[in-house]
C-alpha cells in the first residue's frame, strides 16, 4: 500500500489510474483469452460427439433399410412360389 501511494505522490493520480487501468485491462484480455479457448475446446468436442451420433445414426438406418429389403424380397420369392 505505501508503494502504491508513494507513485501517486511522485508521479501524479491520473498516471497512478491509467497505471492501474492498463493492469486491469491486461487482467481482463487474459481471462477473455482463457474463456474464449475453454469455448472453442467446447465446440470441438460438440463437433466429435455430433458427427459420431450422425454416423452411429446413418449406419443404423442403412442396416434396416438392408434388412427390410432382405425381408421384401424374401416375401416376393414366396409370392412368385404360390403361382
Amino acid at each position: 500500500m505505501q508503494d502504491i501511494l508513494t507513485i501517486i505522490q511522485s508521479v501524479g493520480f491520473p498516471i497512478a489510474v491509467a497505471i492501474a487501468m492498463f493492469v486491469m485491462l491486461q487482467n481482463e484480455q487474459k481471462a477473455h483469452r482463457e474463456e474464449t479457448e475453454k469455448l472453442n475446446e467446447t465446440i470441438t468436442d460438440l463437433k466429435i460427439t455430433f458427427n459420431s451420433s450422425i454416423t452411429d445414426q446413418e449406419r443404423s438406418i442403412t442396416e434396416a433399410i438392408n434388412n427390410n429389403t432382405l425381408v421384401i424380397q424374401k416375401l416376393l420369392d414366396k409370392l412368385e412360389d404360390a403361382k
